[in-house]
């Protein structure tokens, strides 16, 4: 079998899809680094090695390079974040992040996107409380962020540009803010073209998909909100579907949600009573008592049923 250094990799893959040099390292590096890595007179950083292959649908762990020891404290700060964004952990969240903060160069703009959407998740500190930020700063931050990689980035023109996963995250992000300001049409647009993009670029990434359910899931609720029902029960099941073949389980309970109370606008009131049982139960196997209280609150409200 016919060896490739990770170089040759890119640039036949680039070649592929027929981009040029500068449109695939936009934001990431200069077109002359490109050319030194492609040649194999440069080895790329983690972080954008991990970007040019995302942009290029390519599984990054198939391929491997060596870390240094910044490289590996920046990876495991990243970790840190991520989990105590999950476990709702504001505090020791931006602990990391003014640690990974601290690490970061000036033109290291993966990394400073990052921590941008990192700090819209998990707040500010203010006067020993942690503190929400307002639509109106989450817009900005979030324009700012995309723009450090996609400095041209049109909200209508989503697929004229190619996209790390990072960046699939912050565009999501954006359409989320529109949704919770009441402009869902807005929001869904996005989503929808979201979801086109990621359909001909980056199915082939497991991240990718598992981005794709949680795109599913926001669409598919601002689609609710517009009684878009029909739509709202298409997009919700194909969340459904991508979650299954990922065996991946982290939209189940929002998804079957939506499902429920959508199937129960449209009048099919089996389908919606089945899928407020499952959302029952997912939310009660993963122990999110929040959310447990809320589907068992919508059999009571919608089927009178008591859980």
């Amino acid at each position: 079998m016919k060896e490739l250094f990770i170089g040759e990799v890119i640039k036949k893959r680039r070649k592929e899809l027929g981009l040029t040099q500068e449109e695939l390292c936009e934001g990431i590096c200069e077109p002359s680094t490109i050319s030194r890595i492609e040649s194999g007179r440069q080895v790329p950083a983690k972080n954008k090695l991990d970007a040019l292959l995302q942009r290029l649908g390519l599984p990054g762990e198939r391929y491997y390079a060596l870390m240094s020891k910044d490289e590996m404290e920046i990876s495991n700060l990243k970790e840190k974040v991520i989990s105590c964004n999950v476990a709702r952990n504001a505090v020791e969240g931006l602990r990391n992040l003014d640690k990974l903060e601290a690490l970061t160069a000036e033109d290291d703009h993966l990394l400073r996107q990052f921590i941008l959407r990192s700090r819209i998740f998990l707040g500010y500190i203010k006067e020993g409380k942690v503190c929400p930020y307002t639509l109106k700063e989450k817009k900005k931050m979030l324009q700012e962020a995309i723009r450090l990689t996609i400095p041209d980035f049109d909200e209508e023109e989503i697929n004229k540009n190619i996209y790390t996963v990072e960046e699939i995250k912050v565009i999501n992000l954006i359409a989320l803010t529109y949704s919770d300001a009441g402009q869902n049409r807005k929001a869904i647009d996005i989503y929808y073209q979201l979801l086109k993009y990621m359909k001909g670029h980056i199915m082939s990434l497991s991240e990718a998909n598992r981005l794709i359910v949680l795109i599913c899931y926001n669409c598919s609720r601002s689609l609710y909100f517009e009684k878009r029902y029909e739509e709202s029960i298409e997009i919700a099941n194909m969340g459904v579907k991508t979650s299954i073949e990922e065996r991946y389980s982290g939209c189940f309970g929002g998804l079957f949600s939506i499902l429920g109370h959508a199937y129960y606008a449209e009048e099919k009131f089996e389908d919606s009573k089945q899928c407020f049982y499952q959302s029952y139960y997912m939310y009660t196997i993963i122990r999110d008592e929040e959310y447990i209280q809320l589907a068992a609150k919508n059999l009571k409200d919608f089927f009178d049923i008591e859980v």
